[in-house]
């Protein structure tokens, strides 16, 4: 690659990547906000909450420290202005994601084609600027993967082997350890390929690195939760053996096949079909190919085993369907008319620009605009309170807000026992008992925050009130979840008036 070609490619990266962060203004699922900035702010800032999941210990401290970090500088300089500590963590992720881009362009030669593919996909367009645990995972997945020896053509065997890769897959498996699969297959077909010696390669680097990644990062948590934990096996042991992730939401065993992947590649499904049919029908002629397939495979086969599933789960396999769909699209257009190359790339750019207009500006968006208006609603009173009246974790917190205000949310903890009543579905199932029992025998709140579907059921107890906000939110309003934001402001009593004495 020349240098010209690669100031181009890098300057378009992070021209699409820093777009991504001032143009995709919606919420997309509360782990973005609540296992990461939530958890820094917390760290740093010294107030903020922490869900279950961080008093069961089952996420690492890893990730919200790189955000911790940032927060330090930002307090230890007095530049933490609300507007900082919401934008700049964004930017960082967004930056670590223009890295694994241009990993992603050089692992394939510096192809065009390549680039076009990997910025274009307006999944990872959604995703890349948000600070979600699977954004960092997929990452570092593009950034091992543009470092692996696949030991392709000839020459390929007596190439010097880079064994970086391993720290890249070490570190991730620790914090995502559902991205296994991915690994486990590459691992097996480095060991069956290796030049260095297939004894030597698992001596001399996969253990010693492996151990290393392991005490370095227990120790991290330990030091963190306060006592000896194996945040992977916590995960494993919750997630899978004890299946607590159903309590958020089931699909059947092919939701990824029918569901999961076609949504997260939307239009580029087509090409990636084919893409994956050349590669079959010719398996010896894509080596290369074939291995990322069936580590794709392997991934998606054995995610379909558990019962809770979520389009980013499969986020990380975007940039290997990327990488399969390049392969076969670069030789085919050395061939093919400049005309077919301009069809073909138009409709690419016209299926991945609607998805990623819709949900980066309208979808979901009001749950993250009232925020502001919250803060501006607060002003300097810190003896506001804010009674989040809808689905647990419909909105950031104190990342947003960085001010040290009493709030209040429903909770929604997986039950001790199945079957056992939570929080979230007891205020939906009678909303005024509810009320009066929370605010039995303290002073209710000066801002409540709900959803326009809960406004009749609620419009007694808000006589009190007067809406000062109304946020659009979604255009497919769905069971709790309404259309519009709106935003209750307790009204201040009037002094009487009196006459004055003549």
């Amino acid at each position: 690659m020349s240098i010209p070609n690669t100031l181009q490619a890098l300057g378009a990266i992070f021209v699409v990547r820093i777009l991504s962060v001032f143009l995709v203004q919606t919420y997309y699922v509360p782990d973005e906000y609540w296992q990461s900035l939530e958890v820094a702010h917390k760290q740093v800032f010294g107030y903020g909450v922490l869900t279950w999941e961080w008093q069961k210990g089952i996420r690492s401290y890893l990730y919200p420290s790189i955000f911790a970090a940032l927060y330090a500088v930002l307090k230890f300089t007095g530049l933490d202005s609300p507007e900082a500590v919401v934008l700049l963590p964004r930017l960082l992720q967004a930056a670590i994601s223009g890295i694994a881009d241009y990993s992603f362009y050089k692992w394939t030669g510096g192809r065009k084609w390549a680039l076009f593919l990997i910025l274009i996909p307006s999944f990872w367009f959604y995703a890349s600027g948000r600070t979600l645990l699977q954004t960092m995972e997929t990452c570092l997945v593009v950034i091992a993967l543009s470092m692996y020896p696949f030991k392709d053509g000839k020459r390929g065997y007596y190439e010097k082997e880079n064994n970086k890769w391993v720290w890249l897959a070490c570190i991730s498996t620790f914090l995502r350890p559902t991205s296994a699969p991915i690994w486990l297959v590459l691992a097996i077909y480095n060991i069956a390929t290796t030049n260095q010696g297939k004894l030597r390669l698992l001596l001399a680097t996969y253990i010693p690195i492996g151990l290393t990644v392991f005490v370095a990062l227990v120790a991290l948590d330990s030091y963190f939760y306060g006592r000896l934990i194996i945040t992977p096996w916590e995960f494993f042991k919750f997630n899978v053996l004890y299946d607590v992730a159903s309590f958020y939401g089931t699909h059947p065993w092919y939701w990824y096949l029918t569901s999961g992947m076609p949504a997260v590649l939307t239009f580029n499904t087509i090409p990636v079909a084919y893409a994956v049919y050349v590669v079959l029908r010719r398996p010896w002629e894509n080596k290369t190919c074939l291995v990322l397939l069936t580590a794709a495979a392997l991934h998606i086969f054995l995610h379909s085993f558990i019962q809770h599933k979520e389009f980013r789960f499969v986020l990380p396999l975007l940039p290997i369907f990327m990488y399969i769909t390049q392969h076969v699209i670069v030789p085919w257009s050395r061939k093919a008319s400049r005309l077919k190359l301009y069809v073909l790339a138009g409709l690419i750019v016209v299926g991945n620009v609607m998805p990623m207009y819709y949900f980066g500006t309208i979808h979901q968006s009001g749950t993250l605009q009232v925020m502001p208006v919250l803060r501006e609603a607060v002003g300097n009173n810190n003896r506001s309170s804010i009674l989040f009246m809808m689905p647990c974790h419909s909105t950031p917190l104190y990342s947003h807000l960085h001010i040290n205000v009493t709030t209040r949310y429903l909770n929604c903890d997986p039950p001790r026992v199945p079957g056992e009543s939570y929080e979230s579905e007891t205020f939906y199932n009678n909303p005024e008992r509810w009320w009066k029992t929370e605010y039995a025998q303290k002073q209710t709140p000066n801002l409540v925050v709900l959803f326009d579907v809960l406004y009749g059921r609620v419009e007694n107890l808000l006589k009190g009130y007067k809406l000062i906000h109304e946020l659009p939110h979604s255009m497919r309003p769905k069971d709790e979840v309404g259309g519009k934001v709106l935003v209750f402001e307790k009204k201040t009593a009037q002094p009487k008036q009196t006459d004055e004495a003549i």
